[in-house]
């Protein structure tokens, strides 16, 4: 399936301190995006910020219109970022991007490619850089072994959240209302035709990495609770694991007193050491459940995910599909 030349386009970049990167990734995407498309916006998500990066938006969007920007009330985490700039942009085609310029603009030719060709999804691979941390890159991949292992969808290691997405996934992923977002497993849940494009990941543009180990972690915590019920299950598992165990211990410990070779006032140390073990588990699992109703207690409530504080800038017009058209009443 071939898709037209004449489609419109939004970048959704979410941005958190990037004050000194957003010209220069204005500037690359100035001159990449014309020869592809001369309907497009480039949708800055600011995150709170505590730097320049939004009045440097302001200012960028008053030389150009089509460089919009939204700034939130306060910083709700990149997750929450992409979900505000998917619910703003209009574009028939989405792509999602850092402002760093670690995701190279020079590859949305290929992506676009990609999609006139028929694919809805174009995912992308990165390829780690000589500065990349070992020990960072380790808990990368212990997290997708343990999650492919685990969790109802399977992600493809080392794929960020730069991608492209037609309309229709677009509109898909805005139907899922769930305020524990994880994009990097929502997006091969909801299917379509998905391909995968690797790049190799250059140096910051400018700046330092927002994206903490503590972040990084809580994104993993989100990740696994958000698509695997495992951690309920695993009770289950391992106590019915140690309930074998312990059936069978029993039945040597009675046949080693009747045969006389154990006096039957020993063993105290090996039952002690069961108590304890019961006791850690126990309390261990207790803690799992409660993780998982602590992010059921967050969904029930149904706060607001983000809250808008400035927007600015010329949106692209809302595309007229079908269900804008039922809505509106005039089918």
């Amino acid at each position: 399936m071939s898709r037209p030349d004449d489609f419109s386009l939004s970048i959704i970049v979410p941005s958190y301190n990037e004050g000194a990167c957003v010209e220069q990734l204005t500037q690359e995407l100035g001159r990449i995006l014309p020869p592809l498309t001369k309907r497009f916006e480039i949708l800055f998500i600011d995150d709170g910020s505590k730097d320049d990066t939004f009045a440097r938006v302001v200012a960028l969007s008053q030389k150009d219109s089509r460089i919009n920007g939204i700034s939130l009330s306060r910083n709700v985490g990149h997750m929450a970022a992409l979900a505000c700039g998917l619910d703003a942009a209009r574009g028939d085609v989405v792509i999602t991007m850092d402002a760093d310029l670690q995701h190279p603009p020079e590859l949305i030719p290929d992506m676009i490619a990609a999609w006139q060709s028929g694919y809805d999804v174009v995912n992308t691979l990165r390829h780690n850089t000589a500065t990349t941390k070992a020990s960072g890159d380790l808990l990368s991949r212990l997290f997708y072994a343990i999650y492919n292992r685990t969790a109802d969808v399977k992600l493809i290691p080392h794929s960020p959240d730069y991608r492209l997405l037609d309309r229709r996934c677009v509109d898909a992923l805005c139907s899922m209302t769930e305020r524990l977002k994880f994009f990097r497993g929502m997006v091969p849940y909801i299917g379509f035709r998905q391909t995968t494009m690797p790049f190799e990941c250059p140096p910051r543009f400018a700046g330092e990495r927002s994206y903490t180990l503590r972040k990084s972690l809580t994104l993993a915590y989100d990740g696994m609770v958000s698509f695997s019920d495992f951690g309920l299950k695993l009770p289950f598992v391992l106590g019915l694991a140690i309930s074998v165990v312990a059936f069978l211990y029993i039945l040597v410990s009675i046949a080693l007193v009747a045969m006389g070779i154990t006096p039957l006032a020993q063993g105290w140390v090996s039952l002690l050491s069961f108590n304890v073990l019961s006791l850690g588990l126990n309390l261990t699992f207790i803690g799992v459940f409660g993780l998982y109703i602590g992010k059921i207690f967050n969904e029930v409530k149904r706060r607001p995910l983000y809250f808008v504080q400035q927007s600015i800038g010329q949106p692209l017009a809302p595309r007229a599909s079908s269900d804008t058209i039922r809505d509106s009443g005039l089918a």
